[in-house]
């Protein structure tokens, strides 16, 4: 499960939209976008971890964090659950307000990876999962005037959309952090520290 946590999480996602694909005639709105990001968040997980990988690595070293390879192994398996989650509730349930996490999370990865040229000090314009996070950014804004223009949502739900959003990421980073035997304030204290040293 740590070691091949990605391929199960690929195989689980391909086997869904390959399913869907070929059996489900009709789907709704809200089931085409998630199999949209079924597939593309799974992209993100191979760019950001395999191929070229090594996003995790920035984020370690940038959080002055000490792991070994079985921690590193085990803190993707979080992620996979949460991308798991966040695709197939909406999918099943079609529950609106839950199908704005991955639009919100799709732009958030956006932002994420394109600060993180700077944050990270990239010698290249360019950090491991940026092509399919402007994929996911992309979408997200594509979906989100998909969604405006068919009513599908009402104001008051597009807000309460991004605390669920900020719930359902912090979940899942408070186990990562978890993994590594660290808390919020350890991470703090260790921002604070690498800060400090570069203002220094």
């Amino acid at each position: 499960m740590k070691k091949y946590n990605l391929e199960i999480m690929t195989l689980i996602m391909f086997g869904m939209i390959t399913f869907c694909a070929v059996f489900k005639q009709q789907m709704s709105l809200i089931q085409r976008a998630m199999l949209g990001y079924m597939f593309l968040f799974t992209l993100h997980e191979w760019e950001e971890t395999r191929f070229p990988g090594g996003f995790s690595d920035l984020m370690i070293k940038f959080f002055g964090v000490k792991t070994t390879p079985e921690q590193l192994s085990a803190a993707h398996i979080p992620v996979a659950v949460l991308l798991l989650v966040i695709t197939f509730v909406p999918f099943f349930t079609q529950i609106k307000v839950a199908a704005l996490v991955p639009v919100y999370l799709g732009l958030f990865e956006t932002f994420i990876h394109v600060v993180g040229i700077k944050l990270h000090k990239m010698k290249k314009p360019y950090t491991p999962g940026l092509v399919t996070a402007l994929m996911l950014g992309a979408a997200s804004v594509c979906v989100l005037i998909t969604f405006s223009k068919n009513h599908l949502l009402s104001s008051s739900e597009y807000v309460w959309g991004i605390p669920l959003t900020m719930a359902c990421f912090a979940t899942m980073q408070r186990t990562v952090i978890a993994i590594y035997g660290l808390g919020y304030k350890d991470l703090l204290a260790n921002v604070k520290k690498k800060l400090a040293g570069r203002n220094a």
